[in-house]
């Protein structure tokens, strides 16, 4: 039992105490995918943790405790009983699994939907690599998976310099080859999996604006720290739809975390 309660407790430091620490840290800022990492890293941990709590509350071998079922009065076979705890422990786990697929087929299925649309009134071959649309509001996005779209707006093509919608784009490529999507979808995850808890309040804002950090640090490799900042201001209030990863996105934190970091 005490196996057990060690887990219990280890779970409810992952999923209370650390996810405040984790988003009050100034580190993440400097090195966003180590942060995405650790918020997944808190995800995981948890998981196990309550799977292997729930196989030692059940399991009724000697040297772990009578088990739950025989304390509730079931005389099972410890053979039979052993099984049903594990049993158990891989559902605990595959919950997770299950929902990270689940909300992977969501956003795929509203990206297909949005591309249909975006094959339809979009403009090709007026900017390399990218769809323009016919809106006065300058915003600038993507859409992941397979059949990948970079989305640039009349209105950003018209606000933009050309120094500026090079480092967009070259932002939403980070997105791109860093597969953000995905990270996404299992911030996703921690929040239906742990919505009253502060792991599942806070990983999904938190996994999102470490995302586009990420995305900005990609096109600082090529890009001057102005004409990202410039870009950033100009899109700030862009539309884009919820399955796309937009460069106007927690505009005013990333200018901040640009400007303190000073010119590259």
């Amino acid at each position: 039992m005490s196996a057990a309660l060690l887990l219990l407790l280890w779970a409810a430091l992952v999923t209370t105490a650390l996810p405040r620490l984790l988003a009050g840290a100034r580190w993440t800022h400097r090195t966003p995918v180590l942060a995405v990492a650790a918020w997944h890293a808190l995800g995981v941990s948890a998981t196990l943790a309550l799977a292997l709590a729930v196989r030692q509350l059940a399991d009724p071998s000697p040297h772990h405790h009578a088990g739950l079922l025989h304390l509730c009065g079931l005389a099972v076979p410890a053979e039979s009983a052993a099984r049903a705890a594990a049993g158990l422990a891989t559902a605990v786990a595959a919950v997770p699994a299950a929902l990270f697929g689940a909300a992977v087929r969501r956003a795929a299925l509203a990206r297909r939907r949005h591309r249909e649309v975006l094959d339809l009134a979009g403009h090709h071959g007026v900017l390399p690599g990218a769809v323009v649309l016919d809106h006065a509001v300058p915003t600038v996005y993507c859409l992941p998976g397979l059949r990948r779209r970079v989305v640039v707006s009349r209105g950003a093509l018209d606000a933009l310099s050309p120094g500026q919608l090079a480092a967009a784009l070259a932002h939403e490529d980070g997105h791109l080859r860093g597969r953000h999507h995905l990270a996404a979808c299992a911030a996703d995850t921690l929040r239906r999996c742990f919505a009253p808890l502060p792991l599942g309040r806070l990983a999904g804002p938190e996994v999102r604006a470490l995302l586009e950090m990420a995305a900005d640090d990609r096109a600082l490799r090529s890009h001057p720290v102005t004409a990202l900042a410039g870009a950033m201001a100009v899109v700030a209030a862009g539309p884009a739809p919820d399955s796309a990863l937009a460069a106007g996105h927690h505009a005013t934190a990333r200018i901040r975390r640009l400007a303190a970091a000073g010119p590259r």
